[in-house]
């Protein structure tokens, strides 16, 4: 196993990825230093490949035609048994890879669908008062609301705010609903929405995912929103804003 150390072999790995919308995130987190990665070799081509976000080391992403060498990167990554892993894995991986786990490690393997959406036309318009696009002085309002904001694909929420996107609704001086990017790449921008439970149902994600959604657009970038199987709210919001779906990866879940 290679782990791949310097910035240049990150962006060599993120090149060779590809701009899709299943590699925006783990090839933005490699750009951004954000992620570890380790390869069979330090360059291409990679038989296998593992990326490691640092905040979110449960749910490595999984690249390669060879499950035996993607399993060979996984394996020491985890006590296999004793601690919760969720490999993000290609659907042509996803049998033959958690045959490998099951076999070797005796762990039961749950297959869970994440299924990702791109934007190719106009982005539904749902104008709410409450909601609106955030700048730096709004600085406070997303730190107070910093722990809601899931896989965050930036470093601080002022590098958010610089090279990314983030609208939200304001009710009462807080932030109690968020659209931001999660990740950038040059064709794709990858997109997450948070809303306090209390606040749900009044069309804030919705209004705030559009306004995201549209600005992405302006910049030449097709907006991606990605979601598990089950995420039945989140699925709808997609459908609201006219995202369709693309493509699916696997979430390979074990569990203590």
């Amino acid at each position: 196993m290679t782990l791949l150390q310097i910035q240049s072999e990150h962006d060599l790995l993120a090149e060779a990825l590809g701009d899709t919308p299943e590699t925006a995130i783990p090839a933005h987190l490699l750009r951004c230093g954000l992620a570890d990665a380790y390869a069979g070799r330090a360059a291409p081509p990679y038989d296998g490949v593992v990326v490691r976000s640092r905040t979110l080391l449960h749910e490595p992403w999984c690249f390669g035609s060879d499950p035996a060498a993607v399993w060979e990167l996984l394996r020491p990554l985890n006590a296999w048994g004793r601690e919760r892993m969720s490999p993000n894995v290609t659907a042509d991986l996803a049998i033959p890879l958690a045959g490998l786990m099951e076999r070797e490690t005796g762990v039961r393997v749950q297959h869970y669908e994440d299924v990702y959406h791109t934007l190719t036309g106009a982005v539904g318009a749902f104008a709410v008062p409450e909601v609106r696009l955030l700048d730096f002085g709004d600085i406070g309002l997303l730190f107070a609301y910093r722990y809601s904001l899931p896989g965050m694909g930036f470093a601080t929420l002022n590098d958010l705010l610089a090279s990314g996107l983030a609208a939200g609704a304001v009710v009462e001086g807080r932030l109690v609903a968020v659209a931001y990017t999660n990740a950038l790449t040059a064709g794709y921008g990858d997109m997450g929405v948070a809303t306090d439970e209390a606040w749900r149902g009044r069309g804030f994600a919705s209004a705030a995912a559009s306004i995201v959604a549209r600005r992405l657009q302006e910049q030449g970038r097709t907006p991606v929103w990605s979601a598990g199987e089950g995420n039945a709210a989140s699925l709808r919001v997609a459908e609201k804003l006219g995202f369709t779906e693309v493509s699916r990866r696997v979430y390979l879940n074990t569990y203590a």
